[in-house]
């Protein structure tokens, strides 16, 4: 990332910790917040890669979270290289005859698709 990154992603607050330090945008991570309550994150679900998180800059690094849109932009542009096999577990067939993924199969995945999906283990998705 450029010099002209990182000072976008510090722009967003005084800290930079409530920035994404990939894209600038807020992380909307609850651990990075200046609130009180600093209870479960949406990142605790999420599986985000050693290749995205090579991408912070050192500076940031361990100071400022990856926000949910790169992560699942990274899980995006990389799932269509190469395609989720599906095994039984995966999914099951509901009684009118709809495929539903399960929670394990969204976990693998790592990211949530937007489809308010039954079993979608991310917070705030559906």
């Amino acid at each position: 990332m450029s010099a002209r990154g990182t000072t976008m992603a510090l722009a967003c607050t005084a800290s930079g910790q409530e920035c994404c330090p990939l894209c600038g945008q807020p992380n909307d991570c609850q651990l990075c917040t200046t609130a009180a309550y600093k209870g479960p994150c949406w990142c605790e679900a999420a599986n985000i890669p050693d290749e995205l998180l090579a991408r912070v800059p050192v500076d940031l690094r361990k100071k400022a979270c990856i926000c949910r849109s790169c992560v699942t932009g990274f899980y995006e542009k990389h799932s269509a290289n190469s395609p989720q096999s599906l095994c039984s577990p995966d999914y099951y067939v509901d009684p009118d005859g709809r495929l539903v993924f399960t929670a394990d199969y969204h976990l693998r995945r790592g990211y949530c698709c937007g489809s308010g999906c039954r079993h979608c283990p991310y917070p705030d998705s559906k």
